[in-house]
């Protein structure tokens, strides 16, 4: 795995994550899995662990093992040189994930949490999606499956009794993430599941040499793709033909920027509080 420089794609849910990861597998030998994310392969060997925030500490020397054999297992099915892998939860355990694997950079996407908050609460109260469930299903490691099976009953059961249909719990879990969605409007529990992806986020990167991550902003992305995507890879020190990237990009549009202006009125004050320093933190405009 050494041969290779994973690139690990950061941000919140509803951020744009999948749209930059399928936008730069087009390049020659840049490959991820065939699946949404795998969430429940980054959480094998801490499957009880009640959130998504991992330390270093938890990057032990049989978890490291197995995360790294998954991705050579990857790289040799698809003759990568590199391996592209975007799991939002993975925005809350960026040191975890250095830990595991210190060749790999980091492309970190941030979008405006008004925006995503909206986007968020969709997905709450989605209906299963079974092709994109049993895809996700093949990369859950077979002695966990049993555990994860029960929860996700569990989940939908909680969906069809509940009367605003929102799901017990979706997305990346922040501590005391199932008291907040029990007790709390559903766009404040999706801001606070913003405010704390980013905010963990951000001291990570902080904390790493600047070499080793990127950001971009979702806004940039949509309204000037081809722009973005060649500081990055200058950034990445990737020789890469652009052309594939052109193609890719040419159907990207930013119809959905600050949308959340047409909803003001969904979004409680204690919702605006949660998402504003990070905002503020990003050159967001405040919500004024």
């Amino acid at each position: 795995m050494t041969a290779l420089r994973p690139l690990i794609i950061i941000g919140a849910g509803r951020s744009g994550t999948n749209i930059v990861r399928d936008t730069l597998v087009h390049l020659k030998g840049w490959e991820t899995w065939d699946c949404d994310e795998i969430n429940l392969t980054w959480r094998h060997g801490h499957i009880h662990h009640p959130h998504d925030i991992f330390t270093p500490k938890m990057a032990t020397p049989r978890v490291s093992r197995y995360l790294r054999s998954e991705f050579a297992k990857l790289a040799r099915a698809q003759n990568a040189r590199v391996i592209v892998e975007k799991t939002c939860a993975n925005s809350m355990r960026v040191p975890f994930i250095a830990e595991v694997f210190p060749e790999a950079r980091f492309l970190y996407i941030v979008r405006d949490g008004r925006d995503v908050a909206l986007s968020a609460a969709k997905r709450w109260t989605a209906s299963v999606e079974w092709k994109y469930l049993a895809k996700k299903v093949r990369y859950v490691p077979k002695t966990d499956i049993p555990v994860y099976g029960v929860r996700f009953l569990k989940n939908r059961f909680y969906q069809l009794r509940a009367t605003d249909k929102r799901q017990a719990l979706w997305g990346p879990i922040f501590p005391g993430m199932r008291d907040w969605a029990r007790s709390r409007p559903l766009i404040e529990v999706c801001a606070k599941q913003w405010a704390v992806s980013v905010s963990e986020s951000d001291q990570a990167f902080a904390d790493l040499p600047q070499s080793r991550s990127f950001k971009i902003s979702y806004e940039d992305f949509v309204t000037e793709p081809e722009s973005v995507l060649k500081r990055f890879l200058d950034w990445y020190d990737a020789d890469e033909n652009i052309e594939p990237l052109r193609q890719a990009v040419s159907s990207i549009h930013a119809k959905s920027l600050k949308g959340w202006r047409k909803h003001r009125d969904v979004f409680t004050s204690e919702a605006l509080d949660i998402l504003a320093k990070p905002l503020e933190r990003h050159g967001y405009a405040p919500s004024t």
